[in-house]
C-alpha cells in the first residue's frame, strides 16, 4: 500500500493496516493450534482404543505439527 491508501484505510476504520494484520494472523494461528490439538487428542483416542497402530499415531501427530509449522513460516 502506498502512502495515500494507507492514511484512507486508517480514516475509514480507526485502525492501521499492520494491526489489522497481526489479528488476522493470530486468529489464524489460534484456529490452527485448535484444529492441531483435536487431531492429537482424537489420535491419541484411538491410539488408547487400539483402532489404531503407535507409529501410526506418531504419523498422524507428525503431520499436524509439520502443518502448523509450515502455515505458520507462510504468514510470518
Amino acid at each position: 500500500m502506498n502512502n495515500i491508501q494507507k492514511n484512507a484505510f486508517q480514516a475509514a476504520s480507526g485502525l492501521e493496516p499492520d494491526v489489522l494484520m497481526l489479528a488476522i494472523k493470530s486468529s489464524l494461528m489460534v484456529l490452527l493450534m485448535i484444529w492441531a490439538t483435536w487431531v492429537v487428542m482424537g489420535t491419541f483416542k484411538a491410539w488408547r482404543l487400539g483402532e489404531i497402530e503407535l507409529y501410526d499415531a506418531l504419523w498422524q501427530v507428525l503431520r499436524a505439527c509439520i502443518s502448523l509449522l509450515i502455515v505458520g513460516f507462510y504468514i510470518q
